[in-house]
């Protein structure tokens, strides 16, 4: 396949990825009600952060970035809205050159969002907003033209953007607003090298409603929870590969039990039980000379803290945890997932997550569960 034809086979995936975030922010409700639309502009300045000493060729200067947002300000037609204090949601564009574009290229996001309000101010209001999507690298590793570039191997990677923003409105309409992001760029390690990109800056935008009318806020009765624990079984699986780049891919498996208490009808706290097996740790301890007599000695069991909050069906699920045992000692003790999970007929789940150690991506997850 000719690159030209590369790049534009990734240019209709994120044109698809577009339209289904917009369908994702905007098409799901089921009763006709105003809408409120508002288009954002935000210039950033920062840089990529070297949080691996290997990576400080890559950081050569501070850089500017652009992103384009929709948002609509929702009302509680829905009750997570209400129960999250009315958040705005989107989707937006990222575009930004790195900063040096000769090993790293351009990187351009497409992604849906979540904007919490964290204040109550009339005019001036604290918001932390949320987004995961899908991002492109016009430059990639490579061991003949490119091999400078250790932190991304792969045209395409996840997208995830947290940003810290104090907004002002100047006017009923228009909102001027400045704060402090970071962006983080990553194929998972499911094609190394991929220590990822962090990037860190200050932003300043300014939004623009687009129409004049409001609609009124719904307030309406909580309903009453189930205060029940809750059980819930998982089965993951995902691929990694092992340095030197350009070898061979692994599968990796695992078995995960949460015994979640609700706080509340949009959260759970819990724990959660893992036992990991990857054929990459097989390899990893016969290759470093450490030895492993069976394969049984690869796995790991974990247990975990666990965080989850429901918006309806969707639900974002936060874990942190430690191996009671790993013979592959490489990636430490300490554990971390993120994932967005989707519920449906209240028992099947499947999830969508990442596990990292300290930001070291190790996999990106698919994972199947029943929730008891």
């Amino acid at each position: 396949m000719k690159p030209n034809n590369v790049h534009l086979k990734y240019f209709y995936l994120l044109v698809f990825y577009l339209f289904f975030s917009l369908q994702l922010s905007f098409g799901q409700d089921t009763t006709q009600h105003l809408r409120n639309f508002q288009l954002e502009a935000v210039v950033h300045y920062g840089f990529v952060a070297s949080h691996h000493k290997y990576m400080q060729h890559l950081t050569q200067r501070h850089f500017s970035a652009f992103e384009l947002n929709l948002s609509e300000q929702t009302h509680g037609w829905r009750l997570w809205e209400q129960l999250y204090k009315y958040p705005k949601r989107g989707i937006g564009i990222y575009y930004s050159t790195l900063g040096n574009t000769e090993v790293l290229g351009h990187a351009i996001a497409v992604y849906p969002y979540l904007n919490f309000c964290l204040t109550k101010g009339n005019k001036v209001n604290l918001y932390f907003k949320t987004a995961i999507g899908l991002g492109y690298l016009t430059k990639k590793f490579n061991a003949d033209n490119n091999y400078k570039n250790i932190a991304i191997s792969t045209h395409l990677n996840a997208f995830i953007q947290l940003k810290l923003t104090l907004n002002w409105n100047i006017t009923d309409r228009l909102v001027i607003n400045g704060g402090f992001d970071i962006s983080h760029f990553s194929n998972g390690a499911f094609k190394i090298p991929n220590l990822g990109l962090n990037i860190l800056s200050l932003n300043m935008g300014l939004s623009y409603k687009l129409s004049r009318i409001t609609p009124n806020i719904i307030k309406r009765e909580v309903p009453a929870y189930n205060k029940k624990w809750q059980y819930h079984v998982f089965g993951r699986f995902g691929v990694n590969e092992l340095y030197p780049p350009g070898g061979k891919k692994y599968p990796v498996y695992c078995m995960t039990a949460y015994f979640l208490k609700p706080l509340g009808i949009k959260r759970l706290l819990g724990v959660g039980l893992d036992i990991f097996y990857s054929e990459s740790v097989v390899d990893y301890l016969r290759r470093s000379g450490t030895g492993i007599k069976n394969k049984v000695e690869a796995v790991k069991p974990g247990v975990s803290a666990v965080y989850e909050m429901n918006f309806s069906h969707l639900s974002f699920v936060v874990q942190f945890g430690a191996y009671l045992y790993a013979k592959d000692k490489s990636d430490g003790y300490i554990y971390d997932r993120v994932a967005l999970q989707y519920t449906f007929k209240n028992h099947y789940m499947v999830q969508l997550g990442m596990k990292t150690h300290w930001l070291k991506a190790e996999v990106v997850e698919l994972s199947v569960g029943y929730k008891f």
